[in-house]
Formats: C-alpha cells, sequence, structure tokens
C-alpha cells in the first residue's frame, strides 16, 4: 500500500515540475499586446482600448520600454482570473481646473497665485 502511495506522490510530483516548466513558457511569452490578446480570447485592438480606457495600467499591467508596451505576466495572468475588471475604468485622477483651462490663463492664474502668496 505504501509503494502504491509512493509511486502516485512521484507521479504528482513529477506533472508539478513539468507545470511549472510549461509556465515559464507561458510567462516569457506574455509581454506583448499579440500575446496578451491571444491568451485573454480578445483582439490586439481591444489590448490597445483597454490601456488607454485605463483598464491596463501602467506600472500595474505593463510598463513602456521606449514607445513599446512590455505587458507584465503575473499582473495579466491575475487579470484573465478576474473577469470583472475587464469592464471596470480606473479613474485617472483629476487635474484642479488650472490644469484644464487655457494654457494662457493657466500661466496668468499662476502669476496671480505667486504673487498673492509672496
Amino acid at each position: 500500500m505504501f509503494d502504491e502511495l509512493e509511486n502516485t506522490l512521484k507521479q504528482i510530483l513529477e506533472e508539478v515540475k513539468d507545470q511549472k516548466e510549461l509556465l515559464q513558457v507561458v510567462l516569457s511569452s506574455l509581454t506583448t499586446s499579440r500575446q496578451v490578446a491571444a491568451f485573454l480570447g480578445v483582439s490586439q485592438r481591444t489590448i490597445e482600448l483597454w490601456v488607454k480606457k485605463g483598464i491596463f495600467q501602467d506600472g500595474e499591467h505593463y510598463y513602456r520600454n521606449g514607445k513599446r508596451l512590455v505587458f507584465i505576466p503575473d499582473a495579466i495572468i491575475e487579470f484573465k482570473k478576474r473577469p470583472k475588471e475587464r469592464t471596470r475604468q480606473k479613474e485617472k485622477p483629476k487635474d484642479t481646473k488650472i490644469e484644464s483651462i487655457n494654457p494662457t490663463a493657466k500661466r496668468i492664474v499662476a502669476g496671480i497665485k505667486k504673487d498673492s502668496n509672496g
């Protein structure tokens, strides 16, 4: 009986080892938008939209290498486990009203603030 359990345990450990190797292959191939799109079952355009809408966050799901986006495999796998995140748009911090006004008016307001503080 113990021999049978020992053999079963050896088989399980061997399968776990194989799964770890397979996972390393998957992780190393989840860095481009094309690979992420295929993994998530969506189009590359969807990935671009998710980046633009803030569903994928810079520094959390990807980082920039020059102009190129490099996706973070662990974050993409976690994202796939939580389908509700696909529809949730993270809010970007709102700028103050000064940031949304005309650049010339912004400089004038900044000058007024500077004069009143000093």
